[in-house]
């Protein structure tokens, strides 16, 4: 006997639509056409009857599987790592269940929504993460900006945004880019401050330091850099790893939107319905 699954119910399980809902007057009886969904059907007395109708909907499979465990034995489940271990009992899981007040409490606090907009959010952010990793191929120009090295040894560098990579024996370099957040600097100057500082800081180390400097037009390529200085490193695989693994992750935000989505239509729907049942 598997446990019941209260991972999409137990707070907030549906999403709907970001448009605003036109409250009805209180002698207004509601009907479907007074209204455009938002998330102030939450707060608004006249959706009570309505929500509650899709509250008691929502909870009802979770209900009927505890009246069913009240009809037999405990159940022993087994766990990830195979000991066995009781399920809860009915009490526990009916205690998991908000009362409605509360659940109308929990949709004001963390509305589905709320969960619209973030999955929303998160998709688009993954999109754009792929987009630029697309751009960001083994063969297109690099950020690198300025390398600190010694003899065949990269010890260090700055891409055109300040960022600051530093390798084992040059923690003076990442001294010096602490100071430059400490100081604030940002851009261009962040990247001079380090430039000028982390060359006096890393020549008191190593004597025949090289710095090299190069622009937009003459930076190396993502291959020639890792070529340069990272000779064993698989660049090509590695690039083929990150964009799969991200192209996944954003299959992966997308059915989580349409699932949301979906559930937003849902719920539009059956409240839609309740509303063109009632009296005008």
């Amino acid at each position: 006997m598997s446990a019941i699954n209260t991972n999409t119910i137990a707070a907030t399980p549906f999403a709907s639509s970001s448009s605003a809902i036109t409250s009805a007057s209180a002698n207004v009886a509601m009907t479907a056409k007074d209204f455009e969904f938002g998330e102030e059907i939450y707060s608004d007395p006249a959706m009570r009857p309505y929500l509650e109708q899709y509250y008691n909907k929502s909870y009802a499979p979770m209900r009927d599987r505890i009246a069913a465990m009240r009809a037999q034995a405990p159940a022993t489940i087994t766990t990830k790592n195979g000991t066995a271990a009781q399920e809860l009992s009915p009490d526990q899981y009916e205690k998991m269940i908000p009362s409605f007040d509360k659940w109308l409490e929990m949709q004001q606090q963390l509305s589905a929504y709320d969960f619209n907009d973030q999955s929303a959010q998160m998709l688009e952010h993954t999109k754009q993460s792929v987009e630029t990793l697309e751009n960001r191929a083994p063969d297109s120009p690099s950020d690198i900006r300025v390398v600190f090295s010694t003899g065949n040894q990269i010890l260090g560098y700055i891409d055109k945004n300040g960022g600051v990579a530093s390798h084992s024996g040059a923690s003076a370099l990442q001294a010096v880019s602490n100071k430059a957040n400490e100081l604030g600097l940002t851009g261009q100057a962040r990247a001079d401050y380090i430039l000028r500082e982390g060359s006096k800081a890393l020549s008191r180390q190593y004597p025949n330091l090289e710095v090299s400097q190069y622009t937009n037009q003459t930076a190396p390529t993502r291959r020639e850099f890792s070529q340069t200085w990272y000779p064993d490193h698989d660049i090509d695989q590695d690039y083929a790893t990150a964009l799969s693994e991200a192209r996944d992750h954003l299959s992966q935000q997308q059915a989580t939107h349409d699932r949301v989505q979906s559930n937003m239509r849902n719920m539009e729907s059956y409240l839609l319905g309740l509303m063109e049942q009632s009296p005008a």
